[in-house]
C-alpha cells in the first residue's frame, strides 16, 4: 500500500515521502481500516519535527486522525498513529461510528480539535461573565472554543494576526476580535472595561507568551495549548510574582488517560457529534490532496492564511 513515511525528524515537506509499504494486519483488539480522509494537524507537523510528545521510532508513518471504513463496511472516525496511508490499524475501542449525514471532510476532523476545544473549555474552570483571551484564534480549536464559550455566557477575546482572519471570525459570530497590530493590548483592555482577564490560552508560545501574560489579572492562569512559534516561552518573572500568576499546560492525550475522565470524554464526544449533525462545527477545508502529492499538501498546511485544514484523500 502507499503511505507517507519519514526516516528522520525535520521539515515535514522535506522528510515525509510517499512509499510502498506492507499493508498492516490487525492484531488482538484491533481493526484494519481503509482510509477515506486524514487531516494534517499542527501536532502532526510538530511530531514529524520531533518536538511534540514522545519521539516515534523511525521509520514512521505520519498522521494521527482519520475517517475510514472497517472491513465490514462501517464508516468510523478514530485517532491512530499512521493515518496518512491507504490502510491503518486502530484499537477497536477507539472507533466512533459516524452518521451518514456528516460529510467526509468534516467527519475526519471530529475528534482531535473539537474534542480538545470542548475539554479545554471545561478545564479552564471559568464561569459565565468571566473573561478569557486566546491567540491563534482563527484555528479550529479557537473557533470552536469561542462559539461554545459564548453559548455559555463566557466572554472571549480572540486574537488574530490579520483583518482577514478577524472578518472570518466575526462572520462566525465572534463578539470580541482583536488584530495584533500596533497598540492592540489597549484595545483588549477597552473591551473588558476594566474587568480582569482570568484565563489566557496560548497556542503560539515563544515571545508571544509574555504578551498574553501581561493581559492577565490577579491570580490569572496562562494555559499553554500549542507551540506554533517553535521557540522557548518568554515570561516576565516580576508579573508572575506580583500577580501570583499560574502557567500550566494542557494536552488532550494525557488528560484522556487520567482515571475518571472516560465519562467526561464520552460526554464531549456526544456534544461534538451533536454539533456536527446540526452543522455548527466551524471546520473549514483548505484543500484535499492525494498521498502522492505529500510535498504540496504539507507546504500548503504551513502556508499562512490558508482557508482551512489540509486533508489527505488516499
Amino acid at each position: 500500500m502507499l503511505a507517507l513515511q519519514y526516516s528522520r525528524f525535520g521539515d515535514p515537506a522535506e522528510v515525509v515521502a510517499p512509499v510502498e509499504v506492507e499493508t498492516p494486519t490487525a492484531g488482538p483488539g484491533e481493526v484494519r481500516l481503509r482510509v477515506i480522509r486524514s487531516p494534517i494537524h499542527n501536532h502532526d507537523l510538530a511530531t514529524i519535527r520531533g518536538v511534540y510528545g514522545p519521539k516515534l521510532r523511525l521509520p514512521a508513518i505520519a498522521g494521527s486522525e482519520m475517517l475510514g471504513i472497517v472491513d465490514g463496511g462501517a464508516r468510523v472516525a478514530c485517532m491512530t498513529q499512521g493515518a496518512w496511508a491507504e490502510y491503518a490499524v486502530a484499537r477497536a475501542t477507539s472507533l466512533a461510528p459516524v452518521p451518514d449525514d456528516i460529510p467526509d471532510d468534516i467527519a475526519c476532523q471530529l475528534l482531535a480539535m473539537p474534542m480538545s476545544a470542548l475539554v479545554l473549555l471545561d478545564e479552564l474552570r471559568v464561569n459565565a461573565g468571566d473573561w478569557v483571551v486566546q491567540n491563534a484564534a482563527n484555528g479550529a480549536v479557537g473557533r470552536i472554543l469561542m462559539r461554545e464559550a459564548q453559548a455559555r455566557g463566557i466572554n472571549v477575546i480572540s486574537l488574530v494576526r490579520s483583518e482577514h482572519a478577524a472578518h472570518e471570525l466575526r462572520a462566525l459570530g465572534a463578539r470580541h476580535v482583536v488584530v495584533t497590530e500596533g497598540e492592540w493590548s489597549k484595545r483588549v483592555f477597552e473591551i473588558t472595561g476594566g474587568a480582569p482577564i482570568t484565563r489566557a490560552i496560548d497556542s503560539v508560545a515563544g515571545p508571544h507568551s509574555a504578551e498574553l501574560q501581561r493581559l492577565l489579572g490577579q491570580r490569572g492562569e496562562l494555559i499553554v495549548f500549542g507551540g506554533l512559534a517553535g521557540q522557548p516561552m518568554r515570561l516576565d518573572p516580576g508579573l508572575m510574582i506580583s500577580r501570583e500568576l499560574v502557567v500550566r499546560g494542557f494536552w488532550m492525550t494525557t488528560w484522556g488517560q487520567r482515571p475518571g475522565n472516560a465519562a467526561r470524554m464520552a460526554n464531549a464526544m456526544h456534544r461534538v457529534f451533536e454539533l456536527a449533525l446540526k452543522g455548527e462545527l466551524p471546520l473549514s477545508v483548505g484543500g484535499v490532496y492525494p498521498l502522492k502529492e505529500a510535498r504540496a499538501a504539507l507546504t500548503a498546511a504551513e502556508t499562512p492564511g490558508r482557508a482551512g485544514k489540509i486533508l489527505f484523500a488516499p
